[in-house]
């Protein structure tokens, strides 16, 4: 996505945050009957204010184990990369003791 894009997205009101790559790993999330229910992608950004969240967007739903999603939801960002995390503003965000500050993202693209 380009800058004045972003820019454009913000304006108009849906929420977006430039954002540095940093990490990026799967996780499998359960019900409370131990059952996986999906696979999401966590990725650790870096805001310009310092705060450094964890941003969360779903695998595909034929998507069931961790391994699967290595392969086939695998990361193309690199280090230091810019990032364009759109998120909904209605979704709270939540704090996982482990993961910091969870932000569920909509999209997460890359600024060119």
């Amino acid at each position: 996505m380009k800058q004045t894009e972003a820019v454009n997205q913000f304006l108009a009101g849906r929420r977006v945050v430039l954002a540095k790559f940093v990490a990026h790993r799967h996780k499998e999330v359960q019900n409370k009957a131990k059952k996986v229910v999906g696979i999401v992608n966590l990725y650790e950004v870096q805001c310009a204010d310092g705060k450094a969240p964890t941003v969360q967007t779903w695998c595909p739903r034929n998507v069931q184990t961790v391994e699967q999603a290595a392969k086939e939801c695998s990361c193309t960002f690199k280090e230091g990369q810019k990032l364009v995390v759109e998120f909904d503003l209605m979704e709270p965000n939540t704090f996982d003791a482990k993961n910091g500050v969870i932000i569920r993202a909509g999209s997460v693209l890359p600024l060119e």
